[in-house]
């Protein structure tokens, strides 16, 4: 252990406070990217005495590494005063605030190197977890308060500047969806469609795929050997998972998660993977391009399945029905929200590099 290392032990321990009123709101879970979402588990029939409640300051973290991508589900609550976890999550807390900042240790567990580390000291038969035990092994470096925070408020500031960057984008989209909600959905009568305009199955405009398993060549950052971005069913990060050396998906399309968060629709503007049956839809531009379709799709409900799994599978898919404008219709739009996406995607530039920032950043609390 270097000098400098101290084991996390001796500065965090474990709470288990249950929910014992029953209380049903703000039920959470943990991703991969270390955030707290909204949980997705099925509650029916649930005993919401057994959950365990997760106070403002306090980690929650998911044992089982072998099943989220050889990632570990760990996050600080910050946004909550309270939260209500599944039993099977671990909660703890810094012992003393003053010795170790919640946010300092959060730092080090964003860390792309904890998730390796987690991974290989995780062990079992049936699944693999990295245990209680294992996480008071964690060695770290703990400067002084004063050293901590000011690290913080530099990461913080970054943060916040990324926020601030995809609230204007979140601003820009919502423009863009105005403009086609005005155009081609409020005003529109379904049963006189203007001249040359027609309801088409989404199949016969855009060719459609289900991603697969994830590429052997794998890095958790983007670099010279693997440059092209892996995209999933996830929310955050618009579903980035990681990157590989070879596209699959190359021309402007449309991704709509399939499974879990089902419903959730980007434009892919560059060339890509898929995986785990998220669904491409790459436009046949005869008769639609990538941003409509982004638009027609964004402005129905995929939530909804019609069957009891969360799911949404390609045939079921190619079958829906979309609103297919004549050309002019279309040129016109887009001659009206192109600006917008070129301000969206200046914002997403900066965002890139203040992630990578961010990357290097994190990358030298190790030093």
């Amino acid at each position: 252990m270097r000098s400098n290392y101290k084991k996390l032990g001796q500065y965090i321990r474990q709470v288990d406070v249950r929910n014992t009123e029953g209380k049903e709101e703000n039920l959470l879970g943990v991703s991969v990217q270390k955030q707290f979402i909204p949980s997705i588990a099925n509650t029916v029939g649930t005993d919401f005495t057994k959950y365990k409640v997760v106070k403002k300051g306090q980690f929650t973290y998911i044992p089982d590494t072998s099943r989220r991508g050889d990632k570990i589900g760990i996050a600080l609550l910050e946004d909550y005063d309270e939260g209500l976890v599944s039993n099977v999550y671990t909660v703890f807390e810094a012992i003393d605030e003053k010795q170790l900042m919640p946010e300092y240790l959060m730092l080090w567990f964003s860390r792309p190197e904890f998730n390796r580390y987690a991974r290989f000291k995780s062990h079992g038969s049936v699944r693999e977890v990295m245990d209680w035990d294992e996480m008071c092994k964690v060695e770290l470096p703990v400067p002084s308060t004063e050293k901590q925070r000011s690290i913080v408020k530099a990461y913080k500031a970054i943060t916040d500047r990324i926020a601030l960057k995809k609230r204007i984008n979140d601003n820009l989209a919502a423009t863009a969806q105005a403009i086609y909600r005005k155009t081609f959905v409020d005003d529109i009568d379904a049963v006189n469609l203007p001249e040359n305009w027609h309801f088409s199955a989404l199949g016969d405009v855009a060719n459609l795929s289900a991603g697969g398993d994830r590429p052997t060549v794998f890095s958790d950052f983007q670099t010279e050997n693997c440059p092209v971005p892996i995209f999933s069913n996830g929310i955050e990060d618009e579903g980035l998972y990681g990157f590989t050396d070879k596209a699959k998906i190359c021309e402007e399309s449309v991704t709509v998660s399939a499974r879990g968060t089902v419903g959730y629709v980007f434009l892919r503007e560059e060339p890509y993977v898929p995986i785990v049956r998220l669904i491409s839809v790459v436009p046949n531009q005869v008769y639609v391009t990538a941003k409509y379709l982004y638009f027609a799709l964004s402005s129905i409900d995929l939530h909804s399945t019609g069957t009891s799994q969360q799911q949404i599978t390609v045939p079921d898919f190619k079958k829906r029905q979309i609103l297919v404008p004549c050309n002019s219709a279309i040129a016109d739009f887009m001659s009206k929200v192109e600006p917008l996406f070129v301000s969206i995607k200046q914002n997403k530039e900066e965002i890139k590099t203040l992630s990578a920032l961010q990357d290097n950043f994190l990358a030298i609390l190790s030093r």
